[in-house]
C-alpha cells in the first residue's frame, strides 16, 4: 500500500514538473518575443509609376558682358559695384584724359615720320625748268611753318588739361550726388501729410533743407573746376584744329614735292631726292595716321558707358589703376534680357524617359514668395564627367530669379508598368548597394519565427510613394518598411501584427 502511494506522489510531482517547465517556456517565448525589434511589413505589388526626375543647380545667366578698353589708360572713377542695375547709356568707368600710351606711341611715330619727310623736301633743289613747281614747294614750305608756328602759339597744355579735368570730375560727381540728395529729400517731403504726420514732415523738411545747403555748396565748389576745364577744353579744341590745318599744310607739301620730282625727272635733272623713298615715306605716315586716328576715336571719350541692360556682377578694377592687362574684363554685367538658364546631371536611363518642352516644378527652398518661376527642358547632353552612363538636362528659367540662386527642380517621366514594386521606404543602402529586407518565416514547436533577409535589388524608377525594382526580390514577398530599432540581415524579428 505505502509502494502505491508513493508511486502516486511520485507521479504527481512528475505532472507538476511538467506543468511548471511548459509555463515557464510559454513565458520564456513570449517575453523574448517582447524583447525583439518590431517591424511593419508590407507586400510587393506590380503597377504603374509616374517616376520623377529631381535635380538641383545653380541659375546662370544666358549672355554676359565683358567691359573691356582696347589701349592702356589710367582709371580714376569706378561709379558701379557687384550688383548695381545699369541700362544702355550709364557710365561705368571715368578714364583719365591723358592720352594713353599706345596713342603716345603712335604719335611718336608719326611725328619722326614727318620729321624725316620735311627734312627730304627741305633738301629737293630747286634746279631745272622747274620754277612753277619750285615755287610751289616754297609756298607750301611757308604756309606750313606759319600753321606750325599758329599751333606753338596756343596754350595748351595736355598735363594741365588733364589735372583740370580730373579737378572738375570730382566737384561735378559730388554736384550730381548732391542734386539727387535733394531731389529724394524732396520726394519724401512731398509725400508726407504735414497735418497727418507733423513730426515726420518735419523731420523731412529738415533733411531737405539740408540737401538743399549741400548742393549750394557743390554748387560753388563746382564753378572754379568748371571754368579752369571749359578754358581748357577751348584751348585743346583750338590746338586739335590747328594740328588738323598743320597736317593739311604737310599734305599740300608733299603734293607740290611729288609734282616738282616729276616735273624734274622728266627733265631729266639729277636730284638728291630719292623718289622711292620719297613714297614709301608717305607709305608709312599714311599708315601712322590712320592709326592715331583710330587710337584717337576709341580713347578719345574719357567716360564708358554700359552697352547693355543689366547687373554688374564683377568689377576688376579701383579707381587710380593704371589698366595694362588688355585681355582682363574690367567688369563683367549680365545680361538678364536675355534670359537665365540651370543644368544637372542625371542617369541616361532618367534623361530617355523625359522630353524636351517638358515643365519642371521648381522650389526655391525657404525663398519661397516673389513671382512664379518657369522651368522648361530645352536640350538633353553627354555629361562630360561620365558621358557614358550620364546625360545633362538644361532648362531656360525665367521668372523672378537672379544668377547663382539654387533651385531644386522635379520633372515628371512618362507612366510605365512595372511588375515588382514596394515602397520607398523599403529602399536601403549600404557600401554594397541597394537592397531590401525581407520577412522569411519559420515553423517550430512554439509557433514562427520571423526572420529580416537581405534581397539586392536595381532601381529602376521612383516616384514620391513607391519605387520599381528588380533583382532578387520576388512577387508578394513580405518587405520591411520601418522597424522599433535598426535591424541587421539575420537578426529575429517581430511584426506588429503578430505579438
Amino acid at each position: 500500500m505505502e509502494i502505491v502511494k508513493k508511486r502516486g506522489w511520485i507521479k504527481n510531482v512528475a505532472i507538476i514538473f511538467l506543468i511548471v517547465m511548459l509555463v515557464l517556456t510559454f513565458f520564456s517565448n513570449h517575453i523574448m518575443n517582447r524583447s525583439l525589434p518590431e517591424v511593419a511589413a508590407q507586400y510587393t505589388s506590380s503597377g504603374t509609376i509616374t517616376a520623377r526626375v529631381r535635380g538641383t543647380g545653380t541659375v546662370e545667366a544666358n549672355e554676359i558682358f565683358e567691359v573691356k578698353i582696347t589701349q592702356t589708360r589710367e582709371v580714376e572713377q569706378v561709379r558701379v559695384r557687384p550688383g548695381t542695375e545699369v541700362e544702355v547709356g550709364d557710365i561705368l568707368l571715368i578714364l583719365s584724359g591723358a592720352d594713353s600710351k599706345e596713342l603716345e606711341e603712335a604719335k611718336d611715330e608719326l611725328h619722326a615720320a614727318e620729321l624725316k619727310l620735311e627734312q627730304m623736301l627741305v633738301s629737293t633743289p630747286l634746279v631745272g625748268d622747274t620754277s612753277g613747281a619750285s615755287r610751289s614747294v616754297q609756298s607750301a614750305r611757308n604756309t606750313l611753318a606759319a600753321s606750325q608756328g599758329e599751333q606753338a602759339a596756343i596754350p595748351f597744355n595736355e598735363e594741365l588739361y588733364n589735372h583740370t579735368y580730373a579737378v572738375y570730375s570730382v566737384a561735378k560727381a559730388a554736384f550730381d550726388e548732391a542734386d539727387l540728395a535733394k531731389q529724394l529729400a524732396q520726394q519724401t517731403l512731398g509725400s508726407i501729410d504735414e497735418e497727418a504726420n507733423p513730426t515726420g514732415w518735419a523731420r523731412a523738411k529738415r533733411a531737405f533743407d539740408n540737401a538743399d545747403r549741400a548742393l549750394i555748396l557743390a554748387e560753388a565748389a563746382l564753378a572754379g573746376p568748371a571754368n579752369d576745364f571749359k578754358t581748357q577744353e577751348e584751348y585743346r579744341t583750338e590746338w586739335i584744329a590747328a594740328g588738323t590745318k598743320v597736317r593739311q599744310d604737310q599734305l599740300a607739301l608733299e603734293d607740290a614735292a611729288f609734282v616738282l620730282s616729276s616735273e624734274q625727272r622728266a627733265a631729266g635733272v639729277e636730284v638728291s631726292l630719292n623718289e622711292i623713298d620719297l613714297r614709301e615715306n608717305r607709305r608709312i605716315i599714311d599708315e601712322l595716321k590712320e592709326k592715331v586716328t583710330k587710337l584717337e576715336s576709341e580713347g578719345g571719350s574719357t567716360e564708358i558707358l554700359s552697352r547693355v541692360n543689366g547687373i554688374v556682377t564683377e568689377v576688376n578694377i579701383r579707381s587710380g589703376n593704371l589698366v595694362e592687362d588688355l585681355d582682363k574684363p574690367l567688369m563683367v554685367i549680365e545680361v538678364g534680357d536675355l534670359g537665365y538658364s540651370l543644368s544637372f546631371s542625371v542617369t541616361a536611363d532618367q534623361a530617355r524617359r523625359v522630353n524636351i518642352g517638358d515643365q519642371a516644378e521648381v522650389d526655391r527652398g525657404w525663398w519661397s514668395w516673389g513671382e512664379e518661376i518657369r522651368a522648361i527642358l530645352v536640350g538633353i547632353g553627354n555629361d562630360p564627367d561620365d558621358p557614358r552612363t550620364r546625360r545633362l538636362l538644361h532648362f531656360n528659367i525665367s521668372g523672378d530669379i537672379e544668377s547663382n540662386d539654387v533651385l531644386n527642380l522635379t520633372l515628371a517621366q512618362r507612366s510605365e508598368n512595372y511588375n515588382v514594386i514596394v515602397p520607398n521606404a523599403a529602399i536601403r543602402t549600404d557600401t554594397n548597394g541597394d537592397f531590401v529586407l525581407v520577412v522569411m518565416s519559420s515553423s517550430g514547436p512554439l509557433g514562427n519565427r520571423f526572420i529580416a533577409t537581405r534581397v539586392d535589388v536595381n532601381i529602376i524608377a521612383s516616384d514620391d510613394t513607391n519605387t520599381a525594382v528588380s533583382g532578387g526580390l520576388q512577387g508578394w514577398d513580405f518587405v520591411i518598411l520601418t522597424a522599433s530599432e535598426p535591424i541587421t540581415p539575420g537578426m529575429q524579428v517581430r511584426l506588429v501584427d503578430n505579438p
